[in-house]
Parts: C-alpha cells; structure tokens; sequence
C-alpha cells in the first residue's frame, strides 16, 4: 500500500467507529468490484485489529475473487498483515493456498507462524483440500514434515492422522488429486454435478463428529 493509499483509507475511516467500520467493510464486501477487493487488501496493512480482523473475514469468503492479493501480501514486511492474509487464505478453503502457507511455517514471527497453521488446519479440515496439503508437507524435510504436521496436531489430532495417511499412501493422494480436478474442470465448463464427497475420493467414509 502507498502513502497515498493510507491516507486514503485513513480519511475514510477517520470518523467510523466501530459499527461504521463493519458497514464499510460489508459493503465492499457485497459489491466484490476489483476496487472494492483493493480496498478490503489495504485495510489488512492497516494498525487496527478490529479492521483487519473484518477484513480478513470478508476476504475469505471472497475466494478466488480475492486469493492473488492475499498471496502477494504474505511477503509483507509488516507481520500483522502476513498474519492477516495467511488467516484470510486458510478461510478460502482453495487448495492452490496450501503449498504458500507451508512455507509461511518458517516465517520468523510467531504470530505469523500459527496463523498459517490455523489456515492450514481449516484447509486441512475440508474434504477435498485435504490432499493439496499432504502434498505440500509431504514436500518439505523429514524433520520439516513432523514440525509441520505437529502444528495440525496440536489443534486437531484427528485432521492430523488424516493428512499423515495421505501423506503415507501416494495412490490415496493421487486419487484426491484427480478427483479434484474433475471437480474444477466440471465447474469451469458449467456442470451442476453435485460435489464430490470424502469417500469419493479416497474410497471411505470420515466419522461424523459429535
């Protein structure tokens, strides 16, 4: 973000408190412009928790719309906006974003680095995003591998033994991977099939929590 832009979104926000900010943010939110995504990115580089934190939000349910910015903004040199985006990412639940936040696990601030794994979690916690993060641990050193999968532990250890047998069984991955991309040409070409289930894709069926 320029000074310029600062300014700009200063001034917008100069006299908003904080149910004014939460209109402003849903209301970029809703018009989903490229302008409107511009500005929502600039507010993750702003000093205030309670705006990036609404920001984050309406950025990951965004999606695709808003996923490049959000990867541009993990080379940030302000920690609190790598730790925005990696948490705006993780809520997208698109599979391209697992290999990016991997590697923001070797990020030198704290913060950063359990932001990235509470996103890889929420992407690990989705059926057919799973496997983009297998792939993605499975890619790193052994030790990194452990570290990684330690940190999806530590907050699930049921979401944590299912990555470790994707990453422990090449044929499972392979097979995830080919259904989800089926999955995506099938919606880029208009297809309303339904979507695809975990035991489509690795033929078995996950216990219901509860």
């Amino acid at each position: 973000m320029t000074a310029r832009d600062a300014e700009r979104l200063d001034e917008e926000l100069r006299h908003k408190d904080a149910d004014g900010k939460r209109a402003w943010v849903e209301r970029l939110a809703a018009e989903g412009s490229p302008e409107s995504v511009d500005r929502l990115i600039a507010a993750l580089e702003h000093d205030s928790w309670y705006l990036r934190d609404l920001a984050t939000r309406a950025l990951g349910a965004l999606g695709d719309v808003a996923v490049d910015r959000l990867l541009d903004l993990l080379h940030s040199g302000l920690w609190y906006t790598r730790a925005a985006a990696a948490t705006a990412l993780g809520r997208t639940g698109l599979p391209i974003t697992a290999a990016p936040l991997t590697d923001m696990l070797r990020d030198s601030n704290r913060t950063v680095r359990d932001a990235a794994r509470d996103a890889l979690l929420a992407l690990a916690s989705q059926e057919l995003a799973a496997h983009a993060v297998a792939t993605a641990f499975i890619e790193l050193p052994e030790r990194a591998q452990r570290f990684a999968l330690d940190g999806i532990a530590e907050r699930d250890t049921s979401v944590a033994a299912g990555i470790a047998r994707l990453m422990a069984d090449p044929a499972r991955r392979a097979a995830a991977e080919s259904a989800l991309e089926s999955a995506s040409l099938s919606r880029a070409v208009g297809d309303d099939a339904p979507d695809l289930l975990w035991e489509d894709v690795v033929g078995e069926r996950r216990e219901s929590k509860g």
